[in-house]
């Protein structure tokens, strides 16, 4: 097993610390463990999925399994076997990307067991551990290596490890939108594409803490489906037929009763200019979505001028780092602990289980049958991983 690690480089003294740790007396604990760790025989080999070339759009993307030699972990690493891994929109956004002309690792995300460290700081303990993963770059493969401080967190043991894989993307967004209306002390916002899994999460948490929450959806049976998870059908707004306009009456009516100043929208096109126009002065619109095919547009230049309205994206992570690097630290910390705690209610989701080599066409697919509220689950090992 020692082969497969290799040498390790020597290191200078490093402290760091983990809020994740355990506190003494007031104090963060350090945690320290050098020595590199194999839990279990591992391949010298392993598969993954490379974007050969970005398209203009997902089927004209070109994706392809490929075997490489399974990556080692170096100090402050450690080696992931991916149990799963979900597609979000910002993955396939990627690969709708036409200035990708050579093959890359793809995978922002997922969860898996940890059968390997390359020893250093915050590794200790982790070995054979439950963990999800972030920012890897390549979590749609058997293997993924990941710094331990910066790229993992612990998952409930107890949790069935595929469970875990959409951890960070979705469910820390949430937080995110959720905690950005009530330090602008808002009781009350309105959020587009509400039946999709985001939508959903963000529904429940508001629910949870008490917030009132406008959904706008595109269909009937979305709004149904809101209504299963206890939604108050007076908050459920259904653009549909296309070309009535009632549905802005109806939002309006509802922006007034209950103060409203802030909407999130993950469609944009046209709406973010409507939604914005529906806003009282000083009312704010933020975009973190584009789910329609066109710029964001239809915006009163009066209603930014003497209105005081504001246009804002949202990005989950200049959220966490606002403020600097010890609240972006705190900031993360938090969020975790909010998904941990809730990942089996309010963050909990519904995949759609596929292998490495049919991800891209069956993908296509999901996209093509306009399912909401499913996430594709890429399962590199297979389901018994």
């Amino acid at each position: 097993m020692s082969s497969y690690l290799g040498s390790r480089s020597s290191m200078a003294s490093i402290a760091a610390a983990t809020l994740g740790g355990v506190a003494v007396g007031g104090a963060i604990a350090l945690r320290f463990r050098w020595k590199a760790q194999v839990g279990e025989e591992i391949p010298a080999r392993m598969q993954r999925v490379v974007l050969v070339k970005g398209g203009t759009d997902l089927k004209s993307a070109v994706l392809q399994v490929e075997e490489v030699e399974t990556p080692k972990p170096k100090s402050g690493e450690v080696l992931v076997k991916i149990a799963a891994a979900p597609i979000n929109p910002s993955d396939d956004g990627e690969w709708k990307n036409p200035r990708v002309t050579s093959a890359k690792p793809i995978g922002i995300e997922g969860s898996g067991i940890v059968v390997a460290t390359g020893g250093g700081p915050f590794t200790g303990g982790l070995l054979g551990k439950k963990v999800a993963v972030i920012g890897g770059g390549s979590t749609f493969a058997q293997y993924a290596v990941c710094n331990a401080a910066m790229q993992v967190n612990l998952l409930p043991q107890d949790l069935p490890v595929e469970d875990g894989c959409a951890f960070v993307v979705n469910p820390w967004t949430v937080v995110g939108i959720f905690e950005t209306v009530r330090e602008a002390g808002g009781k009350a916002f309105i959020q587009t594409a509400a039946a999709s899994q985001l939508g959903m999460m963000l529904v429940k948490l508001c629910k949870k803490e008490g917030v009132t929450l406008v959904n706008v959806v595109r269909r009937p049976e979305q709004k149904a489906e809101l209504m299963k998870l206890g939604v108050d059908e007076k908050h459920i707004v259904v653009t549909s037929p296309a070309g009535s306009d009632e549905w802005q009456t109806q939002l309006k009516a509802l922006i007034r009763e209950l103060g409203i100043k802030h909407a999130f929208d993950a469609v944009a096109g046209d709406l973010t200019g409507t939604l914005l126009g529906m806003m009282p002065p000083g009312g704010c619109v933020w975009v973190y979505g584009r789910l329609a095919p066109e710029p964001v547009g239809n915006i009163e230049p009066l209603d930014l001028i003497y209105r005081k309205k504001q246009l804002k994206g949202f990005m989950l992570m200049n959220w966490l780092g606002k403020g600097g690097a010890l609240k972006a630290l705190f900031r993360s910390r938090r969020a975790a602990k909010m998904v941990r705690e809730g990942l089996r209610t309010v963050f909990a989701s519904d995949f759609r289980d596929v292998g490495l080599q049919d991800m891209h066409a069956e993908y296509i697919k999901l996209k093509e049958q306009g399912v909401t509220g499913t996430k594709m689950r890429v399962r590199p090992n297979g389901c018994s991983a």
